[in-house]
């Protein structure tokens, strides 16, 4: 397909009532576009969500994805929905274009984007790099895989605003156009082997990310991912890069070192800040506070502001989020943790006095390279969930293992065992699917079930 940024589409059909789905059905027929909606869920559900979101006027359909679907010249495909369907390969077959709702989004506005994906941190980073636009009093959003629509806050926006956008690899399958200004990937990692072939095959669909940019953008990478660093020859010839992680001698990098921020770029070096005046603590948010910085300084914001943008961050719920003290234990909830490396990032926030919970629907992620550090830093661990016989078989001896049927056992089991100065930390590792609605659901129960310990020791 060929179409141009100015295409407007005559009809559109919409994979999944989601939160992204929805987002485009509404703004689509607002704009007097005839939608229709395909879910795979029961009528009954579908009817009450397009009610409750005020889509209960649209054509749809439930149960499964019928070749009502293909009377459409675009679909726009949620990101839980695998791109290889076969109702999605006859309407490629047919020449029907298959966007995600980030390709939408980008047609939609004038706005500049600013784009970050990868396999962990990528809220966070986003978040801050709002918080420095903040600062610098930039006109902006920060939308996308952070759980606010694209398609229903940027259209709105003219060229003088910036769209901080998470993005998934799964958003990043079915794009066309999409073009960011600066597009970062921040760390690639063993991840959803659940739905792509091989490593390849994820690799592959984060690097769309920087797919149609050129000369005048940016590509902001980990230099100290070694599969990140491998994409240097293909794209240091196409666009200005950027680095982050570490100093990249003669390059325009941001790296934390000596208990600073520092930032070179166009040949000056400086150091922005003294991480002891951040909000966050850890190295992993300072490399996300220096990820931040370089993409703010690539679009001329001032070290004044970038500065007082890390500084005010206060973090995000469900990310390592403090919860309560009791009895001198503190308990923190890291339930957007997903992945082996955000565990590794959890547990190792802390001194040698963690007690970890984790466990969840198991994505494919490696989590032997958590080993080392639950040697180093864990006393005990209790396991959940789907996941729980493979995390015990491979970090058996690497700290006492427990196993739990619920999140509410797994609180009574590390409660009983862990004493003042200890830290409890709740990073899954693992999606939330087997158990709960979604990782939003299952970090307010977990915030639920410590506040119910804490009013009884009242």
């Amino acid at each position: 397909m060929n179409l141009t940024k100015t295409y407007i589409p005559r009809k559109v059909s919409v994979l999944g009532a989601a939160r992204s789905g929805l987002a485009a059905a509404v703004y689509l027929s607002g704009r007097g576009i005839p939608v229709f909606i395909s879910d795979i869920c029961a009528q009954e559900k579908l009817e009450a969500v397009l009610a409750a979101n005020g889509c209960a006027n649209l054509s749809h359909e439930s149960g499964a994805h019928t070749n009502r679907v293909l009377d459409a010249d675009v679909i726009i495909l949620s990101p839980g929905i695998p791109s290889d369907l076969p109702i999605l390969l006859a309407a490629k077959s047919r020449g029907i274009a298959v966007w995600s709702e980030i390709e939408l989004a980008y047609r939609f506005t004038d706005a500049v984007f600013l784009a970050l994906s990868g396999s962990s941190g990528k809220s966070t980073t986003v978040s801050l790099l709002g918080s420095i636009l903040t600062a610098a009093g930039v006109k902006h959003v920060v939308a996308g895989n952070i759980g606010v629509p694209l398609i229903s806050v940027v259209p709105e926006l003219g060229p003088d605003a910036f769209i901080v956008a998470e993005i998934s690899s799964f958003q990043l399958e079915n794009i066309d156009l999409f073009k960011p200004h600066v597009a970062a990937v921040i760390n690639l990692m063993k991840n959803h082997l659940d739905r792509y072939g091989s490593e390849d095959a994820y690799y592959n669909a984060k690097k769309n990310i920087a797919v149609n940019i050129n000369a005048k953008d940016f590509i902001l990478i980990n230099a100290s991912d070694e599969r990140l660093m491998q994409w240097v020859p293909e794209f240091s010839g196409k666009t200005t890069m950027l680095y982050f992680g570490r100093n990249v001698p003669d390059s325009n990098c941001s790296w934390y070192k000596d208990g600073a921020i520092h930032i070179r770029f166009n040949g000056r070096t400086e150091s922005v800040l003294d991480v002891g005046a951040m909000k966050l603590t850890g190295r992993h948010n300072y490399d996300n506070a220096s990820a931040a910085a370089i993409m703010a300084k690539a679009v001329g914001i001032g070290s004044g502001a970038i500065a007082q943008g890390l500084a005010a961050f206060e973090g995000l719920a469900y990310r390592l989020e403090y919860v309560a003290d009791i009895d001198g234990v503190r308990y923190y909830n890291d339930s957007k943790s997903t992945t082996a490396e955000s565990i590794l990032c959890a547990v190792s926030a802390f001194d040698s006095n963690v007690y970890l919970i984790a466990g969840g629907r198991d994505k494919g992620c490696d989590f032997s390279i958590v080993n080392d550090a639950l040697t180093r830093y864990v006393k005990g661990i209790c396991l959940i969930g789907e996941a729980a016989q493979r995390m015990e078989n491979e970090w058996t001896g690497f700290a006492p293992i427990i196993r739990a049927d619920s999140l509410e056992v797994a609180l009574d089991v590390v409660r009983s065992k862990a004493i003042s100065g200890d830290v409890v930390v709740f990073s899954p590792g693992c999606s939330s699917f087997d158990m709960f609605k979604s990782y939003v659901h299952r970090g307010d129960v977990f915030n639920q079930l410590v506040h119910a310990f804490k009013r009884q020791d009242r």
